[in-house]
């Protein structure tokens, strides 16, 4: 990640004036952390996450650790699970079918995930897409959590869309092109802007 904290910083606040008293109350998005990352297990999480709150993914998430008594799920943690053991869990049987799919694929080819690095996110949603229970929103999820691609912004994300409500439409339903100028002013760095409208989301 070539863009420094403080230039992506100028630039959002420059841009956008609603941003200086986001960041001032936020801090700086636990995104931008440089941490190693399993890039299973963040496709993990955004499959377990799909259509459901914070608060509910979370609680699946933890159950979920522990039926595989890890503190990290790697597709040979996932290998040994059951598709029912899973679903205990509150897995749905497609999510459960989508995580036990993705751990054969990786299991048969282990650099599988490693080489979106190398790929424009076009090319990563498209083939992410190609796997049955992935769409556009967990392939997004995936490249801004861990890809770490700053320049993703997914409208179909509600908690997002909740954020950028309650910031720029005193609460009230924008229409699409209001949104998109909204956006606009925070590219290279729509993730960054999404992380923000996620804070407002989960705090109101």
């Amino acid at each position: 990640m070539t863009n420094s904290w403080l230039k992506i910083k100028n630039h959002m606040c420059t841009n956008d004036n609603m941003m200086p008293k986001l960041i001032k109350k936020y801090g700086k998005p636990s995104i931008l952390n440089t941490n190693n990352v399993n890039l299973f297990e963040v496709l993990v999480n955004s499959i377990v996450s799909q259509q459901l709150s914070t608060k509910s993914a979370n609680s699946i998430k933890n159950r979920l650790y522990k039926l595989l008594n890890t503190n990290e799920i790697n597709y040979q943690s996932i290998a040994k699970a059951n598709v029912v053991d899973m679903k205990s869990c509150g897995l749905s049987q497609i999510k459960s079918n989508t995580i036990k799919n993705i751990s054969s694929i990786i299991n048969d080819n282990p650099t599988f995930l490693t080489e979106f690095k190398e790929k424009p996110k076009s090319d990563v949603i498209n083939e992410l897409t190609k796997i049955k229970g992935i769409g556009i929103w967990t392939a997004q999820m995936f490249l801004m959590s861990g890809l770490k691609n700053l320049d993703i912004f997914a409208p179909n994300d509600s908690g997002l869309m909740k954020g950028i409500r309650i910031v720029y439409f005193n609460n009230v339903k924008p229409k699409q092109a209001n949104v998109e100028e909204i956006t606009s002013k925070w590219i290279p760095f729509r993730t960054i802007g999404s992380w923000y409208m996620w804070q407002v989301a989960n705090n109101n």
